[in-house]
């Protein structure tokens, strides 16, 4: 039986340090990747069927858009104004209760949500937007994740791309997401602290691609690179080469230069494994505090290749058919 409150709730284990968000109006996304028959929301003439533009691209709204974002209609998170007026920003790490919750029991998720509709065009992949349309996409979401960066309530925030039916997505129209939280999730809880330990990680994390040639490619001094331990055949990381925390702060050529890779990363995966789905999600610090001076803003890419089973879900080691350095051959070929 479906909640009639479909408001998301953040549940927390303690055991296995987990958060989840329940979001019972998930369940109602339309899913045109398996098949259902539907009017695109993303389209243009369609616009009534998204809540109104949070930014668009260009301002003039006499032009014709070319990029928009907009509140996303089933969200993982949601305005304390919507939530309860009784929402504080957490004073701690990790999920913490609204006024009247006891530590661990289920809360509001309180937070944003957005769809990024990154074409008019009715396109499944990146590769059918021109390059300097998908530079704008990209200046775009640094906008966003800017305007969540200055606010008091958002601890964290992140852009993320689902592209593929394996990868997650319901929409053929190309679009991304992205998030911001309350809280600072579990994983960026464990990047910091490896930060904290290590003198610079991730500055050995280049140098290490560079001496055992795991390099794929470079955008001024933007670098992709494989892991030394990729959960996916062809996995790729993209960071600048020298420290700098957050993605909302860095320059113009920067973001630039990460849509030029992400493009180009797309079309050598697309000629290696044709209709191959992916997931790439950013990775920065949290947005109060001091930022760790060695820490790099990083995009993860992982291609949907191996599945996940029993023993990478229960074990949280992944098992992939390529060493690491066999993906970047392979890559930097393609």
């Amino acid at each position: 039986m479906r909640r009639t409150d479909d408001t998301p709730r953040l549940h927390s284990d303690a055991c296995t340090a987990r958060t989840v968000v329940v979001a019972p109006g998930r369940a109602d996304r339309p899913n045109e990747l398996e098949g259902a028959a539907i009017r695109c929301p993303f389209c243009p003439g369609n616009e009534s069927l998204t809540p109104p533009d949070l930014l668009r691209a260009p301002k003039n709204t006499a032009e014709p858009w070319r990029v928009r974002i907009v509140p996303n209609r089933f969200p993982v998170a949601i305005e304390a104004a919507v939530a309860s007026p009784s929402i504080q920003s957490p004073a701690v790490e990790g999920p913490a209760p609204s006024a009247g919750h006891a530590p661990g029991s289920p809360r509001t998720a309180h937070g944003t949500h957005d769809c990024v509709i990154e074409s008019p065009a009715h396109v499944r992949s990146i590769l059918d937007i021109d390059a300097s349309s998908w530079r704008t996409v990209w200046e775009l979401c640094q906008e966003r994740l800017a305007m969540l960066a200055s606010r008091g309530d958002i601890r964290w925030a992140t852009i993320f791309k689902n592209s593929g039916a394996k990868a997650g997505a319901s929409l053929e129209h190309v679009h991304s997401q992205i998030v911001g939280l309350d809280f600072v999730p579990p994983l960026i809880e464990s990047e910091l602290a490896a930060v904290r330990r290590a003198a610079d990680p991730f500055g050995d994390l280049v140098s290490r691609a560079v001496a055992e040639e795991r390099v794929v490619d470079e955008a001024g001094d933007l670098i992709a690179l494989v892991p030394p331990a990729p959960r996916q055949p062809f996995e790729t990381w993209i960071l600048p080469r020298t420290a700098e925390a957050s993605f909302h702060a860095t320059s113009r050529d920067r973001v630039q230069g990460l849509a030029d890779l992400t493009r180009s990363l797309a079309g050598r995966l697309e000629r290696l494994v044709p209709g191959a789905a992916f997931n790439w999600w950013l990775h920065q610090p949290p947005h109060a505090g001091p930022s760790p001076v060695t820490w790099h803003w990083h995009l993860e890419i992982m291609p949907r290749i191996n599945g996940l089973a029993g023993f990478e879900l229960g074990s949280g080691c992944h098992i992939t058919t390529l060493t690491p350095d066999e993906s970047a051959q392979r890559l930097r070929d393609a």
